[in-house]
């Protein structure tokens, strides 16, 4: 029996490859192709940060110009979709390795309760995004409240 060696690298790539052929099953939108065959979902880092008047929601949108960013407001969800354009120049080489992706993307950030859509401000500056959300007073602490699951042995209190 010969001796294999494990690498984890490959293990998590592979698992990354079956979750990506799932979504595309599902037709979820934010997948786009890369130039070897692969489906990747392009999504861009988003911050919250909670102030004590304000949530600061700050998005990284390299590339993203902001004509094609919309923000908006629906009940308590602030969205944020857009697109990222790929640039018609480099579809002519040869590619040795490509890891930028490109086309839609939706970001969505339940907020607090109480918020004015009106008072909402966005600023885009060198490809970030920053939406400042006006919090009514403090905002209060989350309770969490534990929900029991039937059908098993009971758990233990911590």
């Amino acid at each position: 029996m010969a001796m294999v060696r494990w690498d984890p690298f490959n293990e998590m790539m592979a698992v990354q490859r079956d979750m990506n052929r799932l979504f595309s099953s599902l037709g979820m939108p934010l997948y786009t192709s890369r130039g070897d065959g692969e489906r990747v979902a392009w999504m861009p880092t988003v911050d919250v940060i909670r102030k004590e008047n304000e949530l600061l929601v700050r998005a990284e949108l390299p590339g993203v110009k902001p004509e094609d960013v919309d923000v908006s407001v629906t009940e308590d969800v602030l969205a944020i979709k857009g697109k990222r354009e790929e640039k018609e120049e480099y579809r002519q080489g040869d590619y040795v390795r490509k890891e930028s992706t490109f086309g839609s993307f939706e970001r969505q950030i339940m907020l607090p309760q109480g918020v004015d859509a009106q008072d909402i401000k966005a600023e885009y500056r060198d490809g970030v995004l920053e939406v400042r959300v006006p919090t009514p007073g403090k905002m209060p602490e989350q309770k969490v409240r534990r929900v029991p699951i039937s059908g098993g042995a009971p758990k233990p209190p911590m």
